[in-house]
């Protein structure tokens, strides 16, 4: 148990009540401010789309009568269906194209692979080559050298390679031919390599010749699709336009190829159901002048120029100082009624009780208030109420003894006139008393005080072992 020593500044404690309503009416506020912000960016963003959703709307007008007027003619129709065609076509090859790409550069990076280690091989074997031949030049010099046939100037371009110099020229020549046998073998080792390595690409070669073949031949289809759709488009917006002068403002129209009507109708109908479900929230000028922000433009200057007028009521200006305060002070508090119910505790093990205090706010943010829970038997969770009379009885004579504890007063006065009449039990007092006053003996730190019971009108029928009574009485 830690307990509390000092008890000043408790009463900052409850200035955490108004920082809360402080805070909780700051917030408010600031989810009014959001709530108002939030409107006016939904509107903007109403009327951005509004604003594409017309302009799309116009556009698969124009389309639809570029639509329609193609139909009347059955050139321009044959035209039509067999651009129709070739997208298809071209957009069914892509996707082809799309998955035999992963096939077909997978089977690319094994090639290049095999291809990469059988050079490096060949590399290797060229390297090791030239080092076994230089050996056998250093054999040929050192024979040289013994028969005292040697060509100085020569000898020093010869690039010698590392051995010990120490070693007789007959020793010089049987390492020079061990290095060269041991550079063959490895050579012989790089030799098998390379020919299990192309056995490999052998095997692979063909597949991936396959997969390459249809690769580049699919590729060429759809690059010779692409520039037919090209032409025909241009012959088609040609032969239309020269056959409609009266819609030669549609000349920039992209005619990749021509929908049916059906097909222009549905996204028209989709957008109007979506223009009125934008509108039906907000007035009826937005449809009459979409592209007019001015309204939105204002109403936001009149939020920013409300936001700096109202920066006090929605900011916590609280001194940190101050703050720290408070909450050292509730956490004073807090430790006060921990080292209470600690006390409480001890007490009420004697009947199988444990009590649990809790501070809380009330529901209007107003004031704290203290719950007290219990549990019976280690099990049953009940509140005050519940207890049965010598229960309660015991529970206020130990909590105001528990008082006095706490503030180490060393002489603890209690009286039943403390209580309320309706505990007014002499049975349920002197038992709680009998109950507890073994305690005060046996443990250390309640041997220290001083136990003073008054008693007003209760009569003792049988006395409480190291009590010391006195009787007063009233003088008539």
């Amino acid at each position: 148990m830690n307990q509390l020593e000092d008890f000043s500044d408790l009463e900052k404690s409850l200035n955490l009540i108004n920082l809360v309503n402080e805070f909780h009416g700051s917030m408010e506020k600031n989810i009014k401010i959001i709530s108002q912000y939030s409107e006016i960016i939904d509107k903007l963003l109403a009327k951005i789309r509004l604003n594409f959703l017309l302009k799309e709307k116009e556009k698969f007008l124009k389309e639809l009568e570029i639509t329609e007027e193609y139909e009347k003619y059955s050139d321009i129709s044959a035209i039509s269906d067999l651009l129709e065609k070739l997208n298809k076509s071209m957009s069914d090859n892509k996707k082809r194209l799309k998955y035999l790409e992963e096939d077909y550069f997978q089977r690319k990076n094994q090639i290049d692979q095999l291809n990469n280690a059988i050079n490096n091989y060949k590399q290797q074997i060229q390297n090791l080559t030239k080092k076994k031949k230089e050996f056998f030049s250093q054999i040929n010099r050192i024979t040289r050298e013994m028969s005292g046939n040697s060509n100085k100037e020569r000898e020093e371009q010869q690039i010698i390679p590392e051995i010990d110099e120490s070693l007789t020229n007959a020793q010089k020549i049987k390492a020079f031919q061990k290095k060269a046998k041991e550079t063959q073998r490895d050579i012989n080792n790089l030799n098998q390599k390379v020919e299990e390595t192309n056995l490999k690409f052998k095997d692979f070669n063909p597949l991936y010749e396959a997969y390459k073949n249809d690769y580049e031949k699919l590729k060429d289809i759809i690059s010779t699709d692409n520039k037919k759709i090209r032409e025909l488009e241009l012959e088609l917006k040609t032969k239309f336009l020269n056959k409609n002068n009266s819609l030669h403002d549609y000349n920039e129209f992209n005619l990749k190829s021509v929908r049916s009507i059906e097909e222009v109708k549905n996204d028209i109908k989709k957008i109007n159901n979506e223009i009125e479900t934008i509108s039906v929230p907000n007035s009826k000028s937005d449809l009459q002048d979409p592209e007019d922000l001015s309204k939105i433009i204002e109403k936001l200057k009149v939020f920013n120029n409300n936001l700096k007028k109202n920066q006090n009521k929605i900011k916590i200006r609280k001194n940190e100082k101050e703050v720290i305060q408070i909450f050292d002070s509730f956490q004073k508090l807090e430790a006060l009624m921990d080292d209470l119910e600690t006390f409480i505790n001890r007490f009420l093990s004697q009947i199988n009780l444990k009590s649990q205090f809790r501070i809380l706010l009330s529901e209007d943010n107003i004031n704290f208030f203290i719950q007290i829970r219990f549990t019976r038997n280690m099990k049953e969770k009940i509140i005050f109420d519940e207890l049965t009379t010598p229960e309660k009885i015991f529970f206020i004579i130990v909590c105001n003894i528990s008082i006095g504890l706490q503030v180490k007063n060393h002489n603890i006065v209690f009286s039943n006139l403390f209580i309320p009449s309706v505990y007014n039990k002499a049975g349920s007092i002197f038992r709680t008393i009998r109950k507890i006053l073994p305690l005060f003996d046996t443990e250390e730190y309640l041997s220290k005080f001083n136990l003073i019971f008054i008693f007003s009108n209760l009569e003792m029928k049988k006395e409480i072992k190291n009590v010391k009574t006195v009787t007063i009485q009233e003088n008539g």
